[in-house]
């Protein structure tokens, strides 16, 4: 190895060293993920598709889908209760008596 060429393997080792890491976790998480190909995909893609969501929620300053579902459920709920569970016509209703 040339002088000329340690600048270049200071940057490229690391960058190496951490790719093989991702690659060496995903398939560890695809191995100890329950049977299925959809569960084994899910559980060992999983990490890189939030850190892929998050790196979009920063660069473009929009909501990512996991908090978008999260704030609907959360709306949805506080809807439901402030309209109640509809028991309270139930109790309203008038039956008949023998």
């Amino acid at each position: 190895m040339s002088p000329d060429s340690w600048p270049l393997a200071l940057i490229w080792v690391p960058v190496a060293l951490l790719a093989v890491a991702i690659v060496v976790g995903i398939v560890v998480r695809w191995f100890r993920a329950p049977q299925g190909t959809r569960s084994r995909l899910r559980h060992a893609l999983g990490p890189v598709m939030s850190a892929g969501e998050k790196y979009q929620e920063l660069h473009t300053g929009q909501r990512g889908l996991q908090d978008s579902i999260i704030e609907s459920i959360q709306e949805q709920e506080s809807q439901g209760s402030e309209r109640g569970t509809g028991d309270d016509d139930r109790q309203n209703t008038t039956r008949p008596t023998r």
